[in-house]
């Protein structure tokens, strides 16, 4: 409903005009009537209305005068003058403050009908224009943000990216552009990551195009006329940008610079390699500003990482000798390695499940493993992934390390026992094998020769030769009773390729040649089975 205040000094007129228009069914309501131009005014400083209905003549304020005042202080309210035949020509000079239109007296409730009518489809169509202009300007900044990530995106065609700039009114001309990221080094909210756009987009106006995305980020457009000033103008740029938001807001921010190009449409490439490097801001490097032009020389020429078997055999070592301070130092030398050498985070991940899943062997070796250590293995392998940082991977890798010390030192006093059950089963397993000496069984138990002889002496009153020795005869005679192979056939699977020394062996621990073995014990068979 459209608000009406009927002005005239006439109160039967004005009574006559009230009572015998239908304003509902017009769309219209009735506010208020007035007998004159300064109390009409009056009225609408308390109560604003959308059309006034005024008689030209009128003491105090006529209406020309009112219709004056509606032009220069409330240009949304309307005015249709209502007059009689003598005065139509000083009423035409109303037209100068964009009244609707006149009404001759005497009027009657049609012709006024009529101009009602009119005078709503005028405030249709305004209210209409108001509220798609009120919607445009309040979605203009977001529709330019918008198509500026789109721009960096490929999302535009390169024939329409002029007519959008005109659209936006962008003058954004150069001989070559870049496209830059702003990544603050700590999360930050989405408010504070437009906060930190509009300081630095106040601060270069349009020499330099800024928006902001939906993974917390800046990112910045820039032009030159010469293509050797771009590295020179945009480090001054980023470093100025960084300065600003660390003195505003506190935050830091890494400046990642994409490779200059030479048409606005392959601002989307400079883009994507900005992108490519914030892939290693988990590194945690120093804040400042990476060029991917010189990131890519570093990648290039970077040296191979330590060989995982030697990193892992060290934590393995560290942790049966119970050196925590080792431990630490291994870890902060993957960093710095994987920092000179811009490593991927999956490959990190990778490098921290192989010293994990090394130490659980050296532990499960021990039978030390219990179901909570297991589970808190498979947590922090599958939870690697989820870290932002490095500094996070390190946190969890170095609590698995330190349980995995407190249950190797709660254990120290049976650590002997277990080392020499453990060197029991690999005999048992790997007897056959005519290669298998005492340090290959000290490396898999990542444990030294001497302390080692000792602890399986100590616990089987053997040395490690005799326990060998011992396994391989048991399976000799086991196969010479039961089975018809020849000599050297039970030789070698029993682990000796020499089928003279192991008969000379076989002899002196049974005082019998292993076919003399073979033959009575088989005849001996023979006869039970009779």
């Amino acid at each position: 409903m459209y608000k009406v205040l009927l002005v005239d000094d006439e109160i039967l007129i004005r009574e006559r005009i009230s009572q015998r228009i239908p304003w509902g069914s017009l769309g219209f309501e009735l506010a208020g009537t007035c007998e004159n131009g300064k109390e009409a005014i009056s009225f609408m400083e308390k109560e604003p209305v959308d059309l006034v209905l005024t008689d030209i003549c009128m003491p105090y304020v006529d209406g020309l005068e009112l219709a004056k005042y509606l032009y220069e202080s409330r240009k949304c309210t309307k005015a249709v003058i209502i007059t009689g035949y003598d005065e139509f020509e000083y009423a035409k000079r109303a037209v100068e403050y964009h009244v609707l239109s006149y009404v001759l007296k005497p009027v009657t409730a049609g012709e006024l009908i009529e101009k009602l009518k009119e005078a709503k489809k005028i405030l249709d169509g305004e209210a209409e224009n108001l509220q798609v202009r009120t919607y445009y300007e309040g979605s203009y900044p977001l529709l330019k943000n918008q198509f500026l990530l789109q721009l960096g995106q490929g999302r535009i065609h390169e024939d329409q990216i002029g007519e959008k700039l005109k659209e936006f009114h962008i003058d954004f001309t150069g001989e070559c552009y870049c496209a830059a990221l702003l990544c603050p080094r700590d999360q930050a909210e989405k408010k504070e990551i437009s906060q930190m756009a509009d300081l630095v987009r106040e601060k270069w106006n349009e020499d330099v195009l800024v928006t902001e995305d939906d993974d917390g980020q800046i990112l910045l457009y820039v032009k030159k006329k010469n293509s050797s000033q771009m590295k020179k103008e945009i480090a001054v740029i980023c470093n100025e940008s960084a300065d600003l938001i660390l003195k505003k807001m506190g935050k830091i921010v890494y400046c990642l610079v994409g490779t200059c190009v030479f048409n606005l449409s392959g601002l989307s490439f400079s883009y994507e390699k900005a992108m490519e490097m914030k892939e290693y801001l988990y590194l945690e490097r120093e804040p400042g500003i990476y060029e991917w032009d010189r990131f890519q020389k570093y990648r290039l020429s970077a040296q191979g990482l330590l060989s995982e078997g030697e990193r892992e055999k060290r934590i393995v070592l560290a942790v049966r000798s119970n050196l925590e301070e080792e431990i630490k130092m291994e870890i902060a030398q993957i960093r710095t390695e994987c920092q000179v050498n811009w490593v991927t985070r999956n490959k990190v991940v990778v490098i921290y499940q192989s010293l994990i899943l090394a130490v659980m062997n050296f532990l499960e070796r021990l039978n030390l493993v219990e179901d909570q250590f297991f589970l808190k293995e498979q947590e922090i392998i599958s939870g690697l992934f989820g870290c932002t940082y490095i500094s996070q991977m390190e946190e969890k890798v170095l609590d698995f390390f330190h349980t995995a010390l407190e249950i190797v030192n709660s254990n120290r006093g049976n650590y002997g026992d277990h080392q020499a059950v453990a060197a029991l089963e690999y005999i048992n397993s790997h007897y056959s094998d005519c290669s298998l000496s005492l340090q290959e069984i000290c490396e898999k138990l990542a444990i030294s020769v001497s302390y080692f002889s000792s602890a399986f002496k100590n616990y089987t009153g053997m040395t490690f030769v005799e326990a060998l020795t011992k396994k391989r005869m048991e399976k000799a005679m086991e196969l010479l009773e039961n089975t018809s192979l020849k000599t050297y056939e039970v030789a070698e699977k029993c682990g000796y390729n020499d089928a003279n020394y192991f008969s000379a062996i076989f002899k002196k621990a049974t005082e019998k040649t292993p076919k003399e073995y073979a033959g009575l014990r088989r005849n001996r068979k023979g006869s039970y089975e009779n």
